[in-house]
This record gives structure tokens, sequence and C-alpha cells, in this order.
């Protein structure tokens, strides 16, 4: 039928979980899985085992010397050898101290992880950190260029060409000859996963009705903690093998990605809004025929939806403002003349020329930053910890799935900003406590399992922060501009995701001071959601007009929350 087509109205017509969309979602969702492979493997593959330098001769320390072993003590420390005088006095003296001129000696096979390979202790130490450090500015620059690239030629082909991308780089980094080659691979990793992740993000949420959008996000987290979990598991099998196997195990779960173009659709709601006709009554019909359902009925039922609320806007809001709350026609049954509305478009720079617009993405990339650096400082510090490194990761990615537990019900019972606002003061009350009792441990000792407690605790709270607000984020900007939003979004939490690695460090030399910063970031992140608009209940914007006017009715203390309706 020719006219506006109501998008919601067609996905409830089609039923909500129907076979098309099953298929869809799985398709969306497996994909997860190897991006935390991308993301998390580097845990182990950059693991710095404990060390010390290794024994050495006189003979190395003073080369152009005869002298002999005993005539020196050697005191061997982590990063420097004190030589002694080999007196027999109790106070032999200090006679110089010197690097580890013999390498470095560790309970793990040489090539347990690049670290061990290529010798990163001490003051090779950077290089490793650094590799962290550039996969997450490879993920701030993917996650701007290619979010764009999505919203300009669709999140299916960007999609699969970041995804066959990043299998491909990732098996080649399994032969890094040095470590700046893997250093500039992991680069492109990053930015590959950014772009990978977000375009199959949007394009799921874009595949569900109003009242089932979150339930995408709440799956995707249990894809994505599963997709942590088995990191575990993958690195403890390759225990006692090279690094180099690791990697390519890791590579392997996107091999799949050879074979996407056949199976993933492209996202609807994107192909209404571009007005390409053709391929999405190509898509309607498929689904309608995998549902079971009659194509000619779910286009009166999207059509006379669309109409009532064309209706509707022009009877209440002035001609200047208005426009259509669906995206345009492109279903034509009778192939007639038809002259479809040029559909807008954005870019990133839209965001910077529309006040309100501006502010609220201000307030949402200061969010994403604060939850990646919480989240990824907590989760690269497990391996630290007391205990069995295989253990500490698998606990702290277990505590994922009661966040996803809590997510949903938070969601659907008091909707997106709210449950920011509970998750947000959750983590930063939990990071004080455990800075509190961490500081004070060595005159209490049993502050240190509280102290370890109320860590996990923060962990979990904002991983259901981060989880929301990966939801909340899209749901703020217009179809066009939808994937451009999260990829800055995505591309300023990079700044805290390339800060946590130096966490640890800090820690070394202030106990106190990264638990302060990340409980007082929490806390102000609370203050500032708090001038967002809710989101649960309404329909995607396809316009900033829409946008502008569903602002102006829903923020700050006009806001009145729809109840969020079982799916």
């Amino acid at each position: 039928m020719d006219g506006p087509l109501d998008v919601d109205e067609i996905w409830k017509s089609l039923g909500t979980w129907g076979r098309y969309q099953r298929g869809q979602m799985f398709l969306c969702l497996i994909a997860v899985v190897p991006v935390a492979f991308q993301l998390l493997s580097v845990v182990f593959l950059v693991y710095r085992p404990p060390f010390e330098c290794n024994v050495t001769t006189a003979s190395d320390i003073f080369p152009h010397e005869d002298q002999n072993n005993s005539t020196y003590r050697f005191v061997y420390n982590k990063c420097t050898i004190d030589v002694f005088s080999n007196d027999t006095d109790f106070n032999s003296t200090l006679i110089t101290s010197t690097d580890c001129v013999s390498g470095y000696t560790y309970d793990e096979p040489r090539d347990v992880s690049i670290v061990t390979e290529w010798n990163l202790f001490c003051d090779g130490g950077e290089k490793a950190e650094l590799t962290q450090t550039l996969v997450i500015l490879g993920q701030g620059i993917g996650a701007v260029i290619f979010s764009t690239l999505a919203d300009m030629y669709g999140r299916k082909p960007v999609h699969i060409l970041c995804h066959i991308a990043m299998f491909a780089v990732s098996l080649c980094a399994a032969w890094s000859p040095n470590p700046a080659v893997f250093t500039a691979l992991r680069f492109l990793i990053g930015a590959f996963q950014a772009g990978t992740g977000l375009t199959v993000a949007v394009a799921a949420l874009e595949s569900l009705p109003v009242n089932s959008r979150y339930l995408w996000e709440i799956a995707d987290l249990i894809c994505w903690t599963t997709g942590c979990i088995l990191v575990a598991p993958v690195a403890y099998i390759f225990r006692n093998m090279s690094w180099r196997s690791m990697q390519i195990a890791f590579a392997v779960g996107s091999a799949y990605s050879l074979l996407e173009y056949w199976f993933l659709e492209e996202s609807l709601r994107w192909l209404l809004a571009n007005n390409k006709k053709d391929q999405a009554e190509k898509i309607i019909r498929m689904a309608a025929r995998m549902n079971g359902k009659d194509f000619n009925s779910v286009i009166k039922a999207a059509s006379t939806k669309a109409k009532e609320m064309e209706t509707f806007l022009s009877n209440n809001i002035t001609p200047a403002v208005t426009t259509p709350t669906s995206e345009a026609c492109v279903v034509n049954d009778s192939k007639d003349d038809l002259k479809p509305t040029k559909p807008e478009k954005y870019n990133a720079f839209t965001i910077f020329q529309h006040k309100r617009i501006l502010l609220n993405s201000l307030i949402i990339w200061y969010t994403w930053t604060t939850n990646s650096l919480v989240y990824y400082a907590l989760y690269l510090g497990s391996t630290s910890l007391s205990g069995d490194r295989y253990i500490n990761y698998f606990l702290m990615a277990l505590v994922e799935y009661p966040a996803a537990a809590s997510q949903w019900y938070s969601i659907k019972r008091y909707g997106r900003r709210k449950s920011c606002l509970i998750f947000h003061t959750l983590a930063g009350v939990s990071l004080a406590v455990s800075t509190v009792c961490l500081v004070y441990q060595d005159d209490i000792p049993e502050l240190a399992t509280v102290s370890l407690v109320f860590n996990f605790l923060g962990k979990y709270a904002i991983t259901a922060s981060f989880s929301t607000v990966f939801l909340y984020t899209p749901e703020l900007y217009p179809t066009n501009l939808r994937s451009a939003g999260l990829g800055l979004a995505s591309m300023c939490s990079r700044a805290g995701g390339m800060l946590a690695p130096f966490a640890t460090s800090v820690a070394g030399v202030v106990v106190w001071l990264p638990g302060a910063i990340f409980a007082a970031m929490c806390l102000l992140t609370v203050y500032l959601t708090s001038f967002l608009p809710e989101t649960s209940g309404h329909e995607l914007p396809t316009t900033i007009s829409e946008l502008k006017l569903w602002y102006k009715a829903n923020t700050g203390g006009r806001q009145k929350p729809k109840p969020v309706a079982t799916a």
C-alpha cells in the first residue's frame, strides 16, 4: 500500500517473536561472543607472571674486569640486581645496582604470553600496556567511522565487513614477529571489533517493537557475559601452549562471519527511513511467509496506525514542526509512480548543531567514560588478586549473570533512566565502601574480605549500568543518526578504557585513589542522568523534528514514563 508505515506495527503484526525475528536475533546474539573474545583475551595474552632477575655472573656485570663470583654477593630483585662486596662482615658494601642483564626468571613457559616471549618486563613493560591502550583507541576510532558508515550505507554491509576483517586480522596477530606488529594489529582488531558490535546492536534494537526493545539488551548482556566467561576455559586449555595457539583459538570464533551475508538481513527500520522500497518489501514478504502471516494484512495494519499518528500530530502540533512519526512509505504493491519524501540525512556533526541534543549527548558521553573506566579497571585487575588467576577472572565474569537478571527486572519495572540512577548509585557506594575497607585492612584483617565483597558488588552494579546505557543511548537519537550517536558515545568511553590499565599502578602508589575516583565519578553520573528523558514506552524517533518535540515533552520534571509492558 501507498503512504507511511508504522514499523512497530509491522513487527507486532508479524508477531514479535516469530520465526523470522528469532533467526535474526540469534545471528545478532552469536556475534557478541567473538566480540567479547577479542577484547578480553588480552587479560591472558599479555599476562605478566611473578618474576625476578635471572641468575647472573660477575663477568656479565663487569665485562672489562677479571673477577669471579666469589668476589661479589648478588641480591636479585624484580627489575634490578644489587651487587655487594662479598665480605664476611654483616654490613657488606653495596657496589652497584644494575638491570637484569641475564634476563628474567618465572614459573611459566617462555611463550605463555607476549610478555614472557618478548621479555616485556620492567623497562619494556610499557609495550605490553600500550597493547591494551591502543586496542581501546582503535575501538574509539572504529566506533565513529563504522557507525557513521552504518547510518549511510546500512547496518548489514558494515557489520559483515567489520566482522570478516576482525577475523582476518586476529588470525594474522598470531604470527606477529615482534611487539610493534602485534600492537598495530591489536589496534585494527579494536577498530573492527567496535564496528562489528555496534552495528549488530543497532540492527537488533531496530528489529523489535517499543515494548520489547529492552529484551534485546538483556539477551545481549547474557551473550557478552558468556563470551567473557569462555575466555577463562579457553585460556586454561592453552595454558601450557604458546599464546599464539590461544590467539588462533579466539580468532576462530569469528570464522562463521564468512557465511553471514547469506543469512543476516538489513534493518527494516533503516530501509524504510531511507526509502529502499524494493528491499523493504522483500524483507516484509519473507518475514510474513516465515511467520505464517498475510502480507497485505500486515501492511494494512501498519498503514492504518501510521495515518492515525499523522492525524494526531496534525491536530496537536503546529505545521512548522509537524512530521510523521513513522518512517516514509517504501512498499508499493501497485508499483504506481510514488514520490516518497526525501529522507533526512544526518552525520555525527549534526549532534553539535542542536543544543538540546548536544547537552544530552555530553551527559551520555560522560556516563560511557565512567562505565568504561570502572568496568575494565576491575576486569584487568582480576588476575592480580590473590589466588588462581583463571578462577579470579572466571568469578569476575560470572557476576555479570545476576547483573543481567537485575537489569531485566529494573528496566521492566522502572524504565531506562531510573535503572541507570539505581545501578550507578549502587556502584558508587559499593566502591566507596570497598576503598575505605582497603585502607584499614592492615589494622583490621577482616576488612580485606569485606573490601573484596564490595568490589564484586561494584562490578555487578557497573555491569548492569553499562548494559542499560548501551540500550538507552541509541533510543535518544533519530533513525539516521542512531548509529553515529551510539558510535560517538562508544568513542568517548575509550578515554576511560585507555586509562583502566593504569589503575593498578596508581593503586601501588596511593592505594585508595582509584577506588575514590571510581566512586565519585559514578555518583556524579547519578546527578547528570537525572536531566535525561525517559525512553521506555516511546517509539524510536525518525527525524530531528520528532526528537525535539519528544525531548520537550519528556525531559526533567515533565517526564511521564509509561509502564513497560511485558513482551
